[in-house]
């Protein structure tokens, strides 16, 4: 017999009535256990795409439609009456077909995200007018220091510091932090500004090996890493929102997106850019690159053995405690990872002797 059970809507109810849909070659028609009758226009008869598992619409009308299990049933409705299966079918029995222009969507994704994605942001970083880059920093700038301390150096060597790094490369505002758990460390808070932690310039031997932190932090400010960082992240938030379609999700990411990702580890690729610029500059100002490689030395070791006494103790001494600023968790507590985000020590000072050796 031509005809399956489900349930029938007229579009202005919520509940469905105990029905049967009927056809023959030619008509088609829903029949209420309660005695109507509603005739189907085969124009506007449209079968939902099978799912495996659920429920198949067929609607027809300006409001009407037949809710039903019988997936086989619709099925010899749709050969009678010569009913197209529509894209989801069409699809189906394509699936090779589909599976692969998938998987060619993701590779072209995987490649704009790899390649296309930090070449585009290097170019509009460029583009980014200093007073917003400025802007920028010090809204970072005040974001950190939620989490450090006002700077214990004399404010005369603070002033003493700053002439001497602006007389070989001027910024916008170089600025000094007690940087407690996060101990020796500069970073570059976009194209105007550098901070420096109380604790590298204490691990320095002279001036010459803070200037030659101080280029490499203004590599990272020339070259616009801070923007580029940020600009990448945008780009992958605004990929993940076209798929998933989640804006809400994205949303809450992009509040603390200038902070999370523009004072985030630089890529190995951006530290080696930063390295040669500074080493450029020195060579410029007529010191030696070694001053760059001794203060790396210092650098790993110093971060080697805070990490080792972490890892013995679980206490990172003579410094608050990450848990005391649980307030400040948009802070990254390994902010900035030198020991992750830097190639190794010995990678850039065999970079740096042969810089060395090729201006002898």
């Amino acid at each position: 017999m031509n005809e399956v059970r489900g349930s029938y809507f007229d579009g202005i109810h919520s509940k469905g009535a105990p029905a049967r849909l009927h056809w023959s070659a030619v008509t088609a028609a829903v029949l209420t256990d309660d005695g109507r009758q509603i005739e189907i226009d085969r124009v506007t008869l449209k079968v939902s795409g099978p799912l495996p598992g659920t429920p198949t619409r067929v609607a027809f009308g300006e409001k009407g439609s037949f809710v039903t299990g019988d997936a086989a049933g619709i099925e010899d409705m749709r050969m009678a009456l010569a009913l197209s299966r529509g894209i989801a079918g069409r699809l189906e029995k394509r699936m090779p077909t589909v599976l692969a222009a998938a998987a060619l969507v993701v590779a072209l994704l995987a490649g704009f995200g790899i390649w296309g994605v930090p070449t585009l942001a290097a170019r509009l970083a460029l583009s980014v007018p200093e007073d917003v880059s400025a802007r920028m920093s010090a809204a970072l700038m005040d974001q950190l220091d939620t989490v450090l301390e006002p700077s214990k150096i004399a404010p005369e060597r603070q002033r003493e510091l700053s002439r001497y790094f602006n007389a070989h490369g001027e910024i916008g505002a170089i600025e000094f932090r007690d940087a407690g758990i996060f101990g020796a460390n500069a970073v570059a808070l976009g194209m105007t500004m550098v901070a420096f932690s109380d604790d590298l310039v204490e691990l320095a031997d002279s001036d010459e090996e803070l200037l030659a932190v101080y280029f490499h932090e203004l590599g990272h400010a020339r070259l616009r890493h801070v923007e580029q960082n940020i600009l990448r992240s945008s780009a992958w938030l605004v990929l993940i929102t076209v798929l998933t379609g989640d804006i809400g999700a994205v949303g809450e990411l992009l509040v603390g997106l200038p902070l999370s990702m523009g004072i985030s580890a630089y890529s190995r690729q951006f530290e080696r850019e930063a390295d040669a610029f500074a080493v450029d500059r020195l060579i410029e100002a007529g010191l030696s690159p070694i001053y760059l490689a001794d203060i790396l030395r210092k650098l790993e070791s110093h971060h080697l053995e805070r990490r080792d006494a972490r890892e013995s103790t679980g206490v990172e001494s003579n410094a608050p405690q990450p848990e005391e600023n649980a307030q400040n968790r948009s802070i990254p507590a390994s902010l900035p990872d030198y020991l992750a985000s830097h190639p190794p020590a010995s990678e850039r000072i065999a970079y740096i002797r042969s810089r060395i050796d090729g201006n002898r």
